[in-house]
């Protein structure tokens, strides 16, 4: 038997078992029909979901982010500011991680959250500017360029915040 009469012997199995069964076959069909079209133009908000499984840890990572870089904003002291703002480089570089480590499921989802992601890259890259800067000038203003950078990057996180708050459907 060569593979032309295999193939043969099969549709012929095939429509022998549909003919048989025309209301089950027909169902299936059906089902199938009725499924593909629901799945494909359905909009689906991930966003409630989101919100309840994936925002809270997001949030920590980010309140420990900003509450640090705030704390070295206002600490008077320079020893004190500079470990401040090396924390806050070391918990940008862990905020990336957990928006890296979360998916979205629908295509604006990941979408938002490659904008949350590129904003904590970018963050960690002028951190890193920064603090070679730093400790090539003593003198060097490192608070002030940080507010500089953060103020042209929170649009790109803003991007992320606007998808979010987006009202439910």
């Amino acid at each position: 038997m060569d593979l032309s009469e295999f193939v043969k012997a099969l549709a012929l199995s095939i429509v022998d078992g549909v003919r048989r069964n025309r209301l089950p076959a027909s169902l299936s069909l059906i089902a199938l029909i009725l499924t593909g079209a629901l799945a494909f133009t359905s909009n689906f908000d991930e966003r409630p979901h989101y919100r309840k499984y994936i925002l809270p840890k997001i949030q920590k990572a980010e309140m420990q982010f900003f509450d640090i870089m705030s704390l070295a904003e206002k600490e008077p002291t320079e020893p004190r500011r500079t470990l401040y703002f090396i924390e806050g480089h070391r918990r940008a570089k862990n905020a990336l991680r957990i928006v890296r480590s979360e998916r979205a499921m629908t295509e604006t989802g990941r979408n938002a959250q490659f904008e949350l992601a590129r904003y904590y890259e970018l963050v960690d890259e002028d951190f890193s500017i920064i603090r070679t800067a730093m400790s090539n000038n003593e003198s060097y203003d490192y608070i002030a360029e940080w507010k500089r950078s953060n103020a042209e990057l929170l649009s790109i996180r803003g991007h992320w915040l606007d998808w979010l708050e987006t009202k439910d459907r």
